[in-house]
């Protein structure tokens, strides 16, 4: 073997072990979000029991499925689980949503692996079924949305978005409409080839059956993204509704989101 050829193998086989290494180091972080997580939550049921009669804790687990299609088109399908943890409720939600992606952000940027982030407008739709169970009493909800959502970069770091989404809702077959709003904020980092993505953002909610802004929800949370196919989301959501039982909910959420055909 030449020395080109010895120089060579030695770079592969580095490569190789730091690939290993990162992969490891994704995976102890992955057990290390769970564990915060469930930390979380359990002194989200703590914090909830000193306060107010009506602050509650939850856990929201969730899984989110990303499909890229051709002709920036992308199919969205996801199941989640919110939990109450010291009251007797639990709501399952599944969905299905097809979007479409239009005019890609220029500034120059670390590329995300969602993609509709990479877009300066996303357009989309979907259906979602929510069963909810709560004190015994079983409650059915058949959702269809229809959403807008606005990107830019005034910075090569940060990314500012304003999700705007109506909803058309049939609860237990009583039909109403519901309009939120949410405004984020990313900021993307990296430090020796490992990214993580700090975030915040505000929704509120406009009820069309009570004609009232009667919803806001404030979240902080924390991306890891892994290679092009996976990313963890961890967070902490603080929710305020003047005509939800209970009034008050601190949550602890855990998503896990995964990337197909990121590369056609």
């Amino acid at each position: 073997m030449g020395t080109d050829g010895f120089l060579h193998s030695k770079a592969f086989d580095k490569e190789k072990e730091m690939g290993k290494s990162r992969r490891r180091l994704w995976f102890e972080l992955m057990r290390v979000a769970a564990a915060v997580t469930i930390l979380l939550v359990r002194c989200v049921g703590a914090g909830a029991q000193s306060q107010t009669p009506a602050t509650e804790g939850e856990f929201w687990p969730a899984i989110d499925a990303h499909f890229q299609l051709q002709d920036n088109y992308r199919l969205l399908g996801f199941v989640g689980l919110k939990k109450g943890e010291e009251f007797p409720y639990q709501q399952l939600d599944t969905g299905l949503g097809l979007g479409y992606q239009w005019k890609t952000i220029a500034k120059s940027h670390l590329k995300n692996i969602d993609l509709d982030k990479e877009h300066a407008f996303l357009f989309g739709g979907g259906y979602e079924y929510l069963r909810t169970l709560q004190s015994g009493k079983l409650k059915y909800e058949n959702r269809m949305a229809l959403e807008v959502t606005p990107g830019f970069r005034p910075l090569s770091r940060i990314l500012v978005r304003d999700r705007n989404r109506v909803e058309f809702r049939w609860v237990n077959g009583v039909y109403s409409t519901r309009y939120r709003n949410q405004l984020s904020v990313e900021y993307d980092i990296l430090i020796h080839k490992f990214r993580f993505t700090p975030y915040a953002a505000a929704e509120v909610y406009y009820d069309g059956a009570n004609h009232s802004w009667n919803e806001e929800q404030y979240t902080a949370g924390l991306q890891w993204p892994y290679k092009r196919l996976v990313m963890l989301d961890i967070y902490y959501l603080r929710q305020n509704c003047t005509t939800c039982n209970p009034a008050y909910l601190n949550v602890g959420g855990l998503t896990l989101n995964f990337y197909l055909g990121n590369n056609k």
